[in-house]
């Protein structure tokens, strides 16, 4: 569920594997079988809610190979927060089959699973910032020192329409959304400890915006206090199939911000299973 734009896969050769979604009885996979827009006019048109599923042993072992293949002496292998999914945990067994299934005085590349304990862009951020590591000639040691940095710096806000899809997942308790609903306000979430926790709300997307850009300035300033001079500042913006929204947030970014550098994406359709159309949001990170 990291969302890595997809000029940035190309350029750093990112691997995905994808989680995938059931609808309707048929199972597709997360961004390539299955795009925002049609999920969504989906889930309108079916009386059963889309379920979701991460990727199984043998798909991880098929990337695992494929790596393996083309070269690699090592492989970084970054997931969704374990908190949300069982992706975690089916990546660390796919790295242990690999290791052990190895031929006799065969070498394999070393697998590493990183739980970003983070989703979305934030994950994103994890992922395109230890590549380019990767691609400046890091070594294994200095590419995992990155993650760790990043992993740790990186901050993830949103803001949604509504709490209905959350809470037929059971991610938020009803009588909360129906308060939420009633009350006619724009909950916000942010990423805490590899869980998604209250953020406040706001009486608008107008003002769920500004917070946003007045959570970031701060860091920003924090980043700034620690290191001793001025920050750089990495902002992905991020919506569920709102374009409109997600232009007008970077905008707001960029005009009060000057970030170092603004990406803006769409959320994966296994993001959108769980959000609905609507939410839009950032993750950045200040050094």
């Amino acid at each position: 569920m990291a969302t890595v734009p997809e000029d940035l896969r190309v350029q750093l050769g990112i691997r995905v594997v994808p989680l995938s979604i059931e609808i309707d009885g048929v199972v597709y996979r997360d961004g390539v079988d299955l795009t925002p827009v049609g999920l969504y006019r989906r889930m309108v048109l079916s009386d059963v809610p889309p379920r979701t599923s991460q990727p199984s042993p043998g798909e991880w072992l098929q990337a695992f190979e494929a790596a393996a293949s083309s070269g690699a002496g090592h492989i970084l292998c970054f997931t969704i927060s374990s908190r949300f999914t069982g992706t975690y945990a089916s990546a660390v067994q796919a790295a242990r089959i690999f290791a052990e299934d190895a031929p006799p005085a065969a070498s394999r590349p070393t697998v590493d699973i990183i739980d970003t304990r983070l989703a979305a862009i934030a994950e994103g951020w994890v992922v395109i910032e230890t590549a380019r590591a990767v691609s400046r000639g890091a070594t294994r040691e200095q590419a995992l020192a990155r993650a760790r940095e990043v992993a740790g710096r990186v901050r993830l806000v949103a803001v949604v329409d509504t709490l209905e899809y959350l809470m037929r997942g059971g991610r938020v308790p009803k009588l909360a959304g129906l308060a939420a609903t009633a009350l006619r306000v724009k909950p916000m979430a942010r990423l805490r400890n590899g869980e998604a926790v209250a953020a406040g709300v706001a009486r608008s997307l107008e003002g769920a915006y500004s917070a946003m850009v007045r959570r970031m300035g701060r860091d920003c300033r924090l980043a700034a206090l620690r290191k001793g001079r001025p920050a750089v500042l990495r902002v992905g913006v991020m919506h569920a199939g709102a374009p409109e929204r997600g232009l007008e947030l970077a905008r707001l970014v960029r005009e009060r911000l000057r970030p170092a550098e603004l990406l803006v994406t769409d959320f994966t359709p296994v993001m959108g299973v769980h959000t609905g159309p609507g939410p839009c949001g950032v993750g950045y990170f200040a050094e």
